[in-house]
């Protein structure tokens, strides 16, 4: 395999909708993204986070780093992630 096979979702991430409960606007999610406020009535709306590479694999700082000095990901994108990193 020549690259991680994690990496597609993190330089492009996956757009989820959900629509809310409350009031049946549509609420998008980025995929690491476990919850939002919906835009019109203000409920919190929750979903199941998919599994990421970034919380498991021991090697992701570096793929961060990778990513970010490449100019693959954002400074702010590459420091959310690294924020998910140190939660696992």
């Amino acid at each position: 395999m020549k690259y991680c096979p994690g990496v597609k979702d993190i330089v492009q991430p996956q757009l989820i909708i959900r629509t809310c409960p409350a009031c049946g606007e549509e609420v998008e999610f980025f995929e690491y993204e476990t919850e939002r406020k919906c835009p019109n009535c203000g409920k919190m709306l929750y979903r199941e986070a998919s599994a990421s590479c970034i919380t498991w694999c021991q090697y992701a700082d570096k793929c961060i780093a990778d990513l970010e000095s490449r100019r693959l990901i954002p400074k702010e994108r590459a420091e959310q992630l690294r924020s998910l990193a140190r939660k696992r």
